[in-house]
């Protein structure tokens, strides 16, 4: 019988903490290592992402989303034309709209107005009975008008 050899348990090491970075990261990180190989630049942007609401500019951009949408429920787009269609006010530019709107609503700033209704004519102006030939001209001419704007995505 061999004689069995006695082994010291490893020492126990202490993990460093970053003053800077939070204990929630520190899971992630761990997470990310460990199990999943997401790098870390990733993990680090849907944080930001996530926490965006939680800023002043993120909870204002809520609370104008759900009262614009409301509002422009009704405006049509005639984007050959680059003008917001309003039922009761009729074909206004952009301009013209974005202080329509700041008048109705002056707890909303002109620039933050301006960059909603962008990104409605990009994202959530739909208009019913489009055939898919219109809705690509119609893809087309906003891309068009926000690029001149000179608020084209990245």
């Amino acid at each position: 019988m061999s004689k069995r050899t006695a082994t010291k348990p490893a020492a126990k090491r202490r993990r460093k903490r970053s003053h800077a970075v939070s204990n929630k990261w520190s899971t992630y990180q761990a997470l990310d290592v460990a199990f999943l190989g997401i790098p870390e630049e990733f993990i680090l942007e849907e944080m930001a992402i996530w926490s965006w609401s939680d800023t002043p500019h993120g909870d204002l951009w809520c609370d104008m989303s759900v009262t614009l949408e409301d509002v422009l429920k009704d405006v049509g787009l005639d984007a050959k034309e680059r003008k917001f269609v309003w039922p009761d006010a009729g074909r206004l530019d952009l301009d013209k709209s974005v202080r329509r709107i700041n008048q109705q609503h002056p707890e909303f700033p002109e620039d933050q107005i301006t960059e909603f209704l962008v990104f409605w004519i990009r994202s959530l102006y739909v208009p019913e009975g489009c055939s898919d030939s219109q809705m690509e001209e119609l893809e087309r001419l906003t891309e068009r008008w926000v690029a001149d704007l000179g608020m084209a995505e990245n």
